[in-house]
């Protein structure tokens, strides 16, 4: 996604779906990792309907890492 756009640099598309949003922008309520530009909320709250959001330095190291098809788990432990 362009650098700019809500919600970048990046946006790494997971299997999940939002129990919040069944649809999102024409598709389905998928649930992402993605980076904070252009939007509101402080990291660790619960700021989205289901993504979840990460500093600029830490998507850009997530995103140098991984690949399509990687499984990830999130614990918010």
């Amino acid at each position: 996604m362009p650098a700019g756009e809500a919600g970048g640099p990046f946006g790494l598309a997971l299997s999940a779906r939002s129990d919040a949003l069944q649809e999102f922008e024409g598709g389905p309520g998928q649930i992402a990792i993605h980076g904070r530009n252009n939007l509101g909320g402080t990291l660790g709250t619960a700021a989205s309907h289901g993504c979840v959001r990460l500093g600029t330095a830490s998507i850009d190291w997530l995103a140098g890492r991984i690949g399509p098809g990687t499984p990830v788990t999130i614990d918010a432990g």
